[in-house]
């Protein structure tokens, strides 16, 4: 679980850097490692290693939420690239959003799940 929060805290930096310094580097970098870090735990999660956290296990909305965070961060580094900006910090927003309905799910159903076991 601690990894979902080194996540979350590679997110949540990386879209306050993004809008506040307009689309910087710096937030690209973040935003980017925060990215490998979360498609590897999904990678985990698929092949079923017993290391790893598991995190939405078993919900559907979830994991479409996620995939369509994923889909999101890579729609705003392509307008990145572009000259595109405003619309850049616009989604990184709502994907950063997106991700973290996600995450809060994902938990709920967890420690549910945890408690009723």
């Amino acid at each position: 679980m601690l990894l979902y929060v080194f996540i979350l805290l590679f997110y949540a930096s990386g879209t306050w850097l993004a809008i506040s310094r307009n689309g910087s580097e710096l937030s690209l970098w973040i935003l980017a490692f925060g990215i490998v870090l979360d498609l590897a735990m999904l990678y985990f999660d698929w092949t079923g290693a017993t290391f790893a956290p598991r995190l939405g296990e078993g919900d559907l909305a979830a994991k479409v939420m996620r995939l369509i965070g994923f889909f999101m961060w890579g729609v705003a580094f392509f307008l990145r690239v572009l000259p595109k900006i405003d619309s850049f910090k616009w989604l990184v927003g709502i994907a950063f959003s997106v991700w973290l309905v996600f995450f809060v799910r994902s938990l709920c159903l967890h420690y549910r799940k945890k408690r009723s076991a």
